[in-house]
């Protein structure tokens, strides 16, 4: 209540001119008290810019708490592709995986973000508990889960997008890794090589990228039964057998020719990276802003740098893991077929990589989405829409009770 509405004023322009901003004086030190005062409400509303400063403490403390990070996945399962998600989506009982128009699965999307929070939703519990295996009796995919932490962004088209740490039981430290590594009289390095090689790729299964393009184009073209794999379910594979040449067998390899032929598919439509900017003329408003800064550059880093194999960094002792496509990131294969949509896949085994994800996570995806001067804006706003309640009669309590401020986020990030 006592904050000086000039002061505020004049805080937010020398922000907005770029200044760095130190409260010298007593009113202007009231000012950003009042965001202190914000923090302590908020951190009790969820999605707000103070619950993601709590994360970033929870992320910190589970790393102090059980050891260093293993994995980082990310990955957005396309709410307005997927037929679970347009079933939720629907008004229809009964389940059917006939591709949908795209009109029609825009349409149903955007009139239902609970379905897509609830499509979402389900997901992730998905993939914890059959590609981690999280309160299973046997091991996952990447290894013995010890622990994860998810934190969940929205994307410009409001699309829900999960970042997530893995810690796996049994971990050495990064130092431990490294001289292992560097010992000439270990196999350790094959052993890792070998592990990492397993579950994580830089490249497509079948070909190049300009070799999957081709043979896509002719499947869409030559096939009057093909269909858009971001737009079906997976299909199982045959349950194994210890008999040779049996039918079970050769359908199994059947599923294994099918699975490598359909993932390539889903890497090329969802993982590609295609910059936008200035220097690319197909570039139009409806894709939102461009990935070239003003320096030309791509802001994601790509393209990537590429390893025929993988090697040693002889100068860090990290390794870099085999790369073959400059426009892809890292993927496990089986995440991508399971979840059919963008995903990427990281290991951490050097501690400047766990030191890159760490500052990654709780700098950028839990920062706040308004700067500093933008929020004394909103807070002038509010002062000057209250004015008259503010200078009324109402105690004290009530009129900071009456005196809020809104934050805008996606239909499908409320619902969740």
């Amino acid at each position: 209540m006592k904050i000086d509405i000039e002061v505020l004023g004049d805080l937010i322009k020398r922000m907005e001119n770029g200044k760095r901003v130190k409260p010298e004086l007593d009113e202007e030190k009231l000012c950003f008290h009042l965001i202190k005062d914000l923090d302590h409400v908020r951190g009790f509303v969820k999605g707000s810019a103070t619950t993601k400063k709590y994360m970033r403490n929870e992320i910190w403390s589970l790393i102090s708490f059980i050891n260093v990070l293993s994995w980082f996945v990310t990955f957005s399962p396309a709410d307005f592709k997927h037929p679970i998600s347009l079933y939720f989506a629907d008004t229809k009982e009964k389940f059917s995986l006939d591709l949908r128009d795209k009109n029609e699965r825009y349409r149903l999307i955007a009139q239902n973000p609970v379905a897509g929070a609830t499509f979402f939703h389900f997901m992730c519990e998905m993939f914890l508990k059959h590609v981690l295996e999280v309160g299973q009796n046997h091991s996952e995919l990447y290894g013995n889960t010890n622990g994860y932490y998810e934190t969940v962004e929205q994307q410009e088209k409001l699309i829900l997008h999960m970042h997530m740490l893995i810690w796996l039981k049994e971990v050495l430290s990064p130092q431990k890794i490294r001289d292992k590594i560097m010992d000439p009289t270990s196999d350790f390095q094959q052993k890792i090589v070998e592990y990492l090689e397993s579950v994580h790729i830089g490249k497509f299964m079948t070909g190049t990228q300009e070799k999957i393009k081709y043979h896509i184009k002719i499947e869409k073209t030559q096939n009057p039964n093909y269909q858009d794999p971001t737009q079906t379910l997976p299909d199982p594979p045959s349950p194994l057998c210890d008999e040779q040449n049996c039918d079970n067998c050769q359908e199994l390899e059947t599923w294994w020719q099918k699975f490598r032929k359909i993932t390539d598919d889903l890497i090329f439509k969802s993982n590609v990276h295609t910059c936008r900017g200035q220097s690319n003329e197909k570039a139009s408003k409806k894709d939102g802003p461009g990935c070239i800064n003003k320096y030309g550059n791509c802001k994601a880093r790509f393209s990537r740098n590429l390893f025929t194999q993988t090697k040693v960094n002889s100068k860090t002792s990290a390794l870099n893991v085999k790369k073959r496509e400059p426009w892809i990131n890292t993927l496990t294969p089986l995440v991508t077929y399971l979840l059919r949509y963008n995903s990427d896949v990281t290991s951490l085994l050097s501690g400047t990589g766990i030191k890159a994800i760490v500052a990654y996570i709780s700098d950028y995806v839990t920062k706040p989405s308004l700067k500093t001067y933008s929020i004394f804006d909103a807070i002038k706003s509010v002062f000057n829409r209250s004015t008259k309640m503010l200078g009324g009669s109402l105690e004290r309590k009530k009129k900071s009770q009456k005196t809020t401020v809104k934050m805008e986020i996606g239909g499908p990030m409320a619902s969740l």
